[in-house]
C-alpha cells in the first residue's frame, strides 16, 4: 500500500498546508472537548494524523494515561513517520484524529486518502474524531498564504466525505465522530 506521503507528494497535492501546524501551545480544541464530553480512556493508543510538528497533544493524552503517537507527512521527518506506523500497526490505536486537517486540504480524493489513512490505524472498533476549522463557511475554498489551503467548508458539508470510509459518522459537540466496523 501507498503510504500517505507517497501518495500526496506522486500525485501532487496542490498545497501541502505544513504551515498550518501552528500550535506550539495551544491544543486543538477538539483534545479539550473530547475530553470534557466524551472522556479520554486510560491504557488506551491514540493516533493523531496530519498532527502538525509539536507534541503538545502528545504530553495532554500521556497525562491521562493514553499512549499518544503523532503522525504528520509534511511535518515529521520520514523515519518518525514510519516508527509510528510500525507502532501502532501491531495492533491498531483505540482512536484516531484528524484535527483541523480536513478542511486545509483541497482535493477531495486526497482527504478521502487521509480519512483511508486514519481507518487503516485503528482497530476494529476504533473510534476517529475529526474537527474542521470551518473558515468563513461559504464552502468557497481559497488559499490562504503560501502552500496553505482553506476549504471553508461547514462540518455537517464534510460528513458524506467522511462516510464514505466511517458509514456511521455523526456529529456531537462539534466533532465528527464513529467507529471502524
Amino acid at each position: 500500500m501507498k503510504s500517505f506521503k507517497n501518495f500526496l507528494i506522486e500525485d501532487a497535492q496542490e498545497f501541502t498546508s505544513a504551515a498550518t501546524s501552528i500550535n506550539k501551545t495551544k491544543l486543538p480544541e477538539a483534545y479539550s472537548t473530547i475530553h470534557k464530553r466524551m472522556g479520554w480512556k486510560p491504557d488506551t493508543t491514540h493516533i493523531d494524523i496530519g498532527g502538525g510538528k509539536f507534541d503538545n497533544a502528545v504530553e495532554f493524552l500521556g497525562k491521562m494515561g493514553v499512549k499518544a503517537h503523532v503522525y504528520d507527512p509534511f511535518n515529521r521527518p520520514e523515519e518518525h513517520n514510519q516508527r509510528v506506523m510500525k507502532e501502532v500497526g501491531k495492533e491498531g490505536a483505540d482512536s484516531a484524529s484528524l484535527f483541523n486537517v480536513l478542511n486545509v486540504i483541497k482535493e477531495p480524493e486526497y482527504r478521502h486518502e487521509a480519512l483511508k489513512t486514519a481507518h487503516s490505524t485503528l482497530k476494529p472498533g476504533g473510534k476517529i474524531f475529526i474537527s474542521i476549522y470551518e473558515g468563513d463557511r461559504t464552502g468557497q475554498g481559497k488559499q490562504t498564504k503560501k502552500d496553505s489551503w482553506q476549504n471553508n467548508m461547514t462540518t455537517q458539508a464534510h460528513l458524506p466525505e467522511v462516510r464514505k470510509v466511517f458509514p456511521n459518522a455523526r456529529i456531537e459537540h462539534g466533532i465528527i465522530h464513529g467507529t471502524k466496523e
